[in-house]
């Protein structure tokens, strides 16, 4: 009776202690879940040699560091590798499937495993799938702008054919961005091979960033109608300022300050006007129309007097710098705080960069609002 017992408690401790590694496992796999909202993606249909990428987002949203020790895929069709191993407070890292076209063709999938050691250790699945098409191609395999700069337009052509059908074609062409439209024109029809040239253009009024979208061909076939193209590039402001944000400083009612911002570009431009709504700022730059008097880097000479009626009120303001490099301006956001009590007042100099009292938005260095973060030490899994 003792033994039995002693069996009953044996098997009650394993059962307790089975259950306790179980919760233990499913936290530590929670808190590693909850920093990606996407962990499946489906590439559809794809052509042969076509360019497809998929990127995961994994979001540190808590007070301790990541570190990513590996990444791995299931199958040869996937390849996948991760932009950076540590990923601090606030920041996100990028964990890029590439869907290998240009050896596989069939249904193919793959489960990406991403592999966390710090601060505790966890292991996140990913999925991809998608099918590649051995009858349709496209040369190249993605639409590239390479760097294009704010203002300006761009175009790209690419080769595509079909092998298969005599009767099949392309009905419709879809685009995921407004700025970005496409022509489709066939370029020959033969045995039931029909070769197309797709022409893609990007917008002038395209805003500055990354482009990382798709083309979408629709044919006339009753199923595996979507065939993607993607769309790759980044434009670039032409003009580039610093400082970004300007300070102009603490201020007592009618004191004026002055400051400097610097506007640069890789090839000579001038500067056409300077525009600000609140008239108490001004502007001293040198105008020129003339191309020859055009040049890389301009200092413009920013200068500011506090209303002599107004105090304890905070400026925000927008100057706009109208350039002939590109056709949208640059903008700064310009900040000014006109004090009541002249003992707060730092009377900053000219070309003074310390402005820590200047009141802006509530938010960390990273730009997140602070309060929105979750403490991992807390309850450690």
């Amino acid at each position: 009776m003792f033994c039995n017992s002693l069996r009953r408690a044996i098997v009650a401790i394993i059962i307790m202690v089975c259950m306790a590694v179980s919760i233990t496992n499913l936290f530590a796999q929670k808190w590693a879940d909850d920093m990606l909202k996407v962990k499946n993606y489906d590439f559809g249909n794809v052509s042969r040699n076509a360019k497809a990428e998929y990127d995961f987002e994994i979001y540190n949203k808590y007070l301790e560091d990541i570190h990513i020790r590996s990444v791995s895929s299931s199958c040869s069709c996937t390849t996948v590798s991760v932009d950076k191993s540590a990923v601090k407070t606030y920041e996100t890292a990028k964990v890029k499937a590439h869907f290998n076209t240009d050896r596989f063709v069939g249904n193919k999938s793959a489960t990406l495993t991403v592999v966390i050691d710090k601060p505790f250790y966890a292991t996140v699945q990913l999925h991809v799938k998608g099918n590649i098409r051995s009858d349709v191609n496209f040369q190249p395999g993605e639409v590239n702008f390479g760097t294009v700069y704010l203002g300006q337009a761009a175009e790209k052509q690419v080769n595509f054919t079909y092998q298969g059908r005599s009767n099949w074609q392309v009905t419709e062409l879809k685009s995921t961005n407004q700025d970005i439209s496409a022509e489709l024109s066939e370029v020959s029809r033969n045995n039931g091979r029909v070769s197309y040239r797709l022409t893609v253009k990007l917008a002038p009024e395209a805003s500055a960033g990354y482009i990382n979208d798709r083309i979408i061909l629709l044919s006339n076939e009753g199923y595996n109608r979507e065939i993607p193209i993607m769309v790759q590039g980044v434009i670039k402001q032409g003009v580039t300022v610093n400082p970004p944000r300007l300070f102009v400083g603490n201020l007592e009612p009618g004191q004026a300050v002055t400051k400097k911002v610097v506007l640069r570009a890789d090839s000579p431009f001038a500067i056409k006007k300077v525009i600000c709504p609140n008239d108490q700022y001004s502007f001293d730059f040198q105008q020129s129309h003339v191309a020859a008097q055009s040049r890389n880097i301009h200092i413009v000479t920013v200068s500011f007097k506090a209303p002599q009626s107004i105090s304890d009120e905070q400026f925000t303001d927008t100057i706009s710098f109208f350039t002939d490099a590109q056709q949208s301006p640059v903008e700064v956001q310009s900040y000014a705080k006109i004090l009541a009590d002249p003992q707060d007042v730092a009377h900053p100099q000219d070309d003074d960069e310390t402005q820590s009292e200047i009141a802006v938005p509530a938010e960390d260095n990273h730009g997140a609002i602070a309060g929105d973060i979750g403490v991992l030490s807390h309850f450690n899994p």
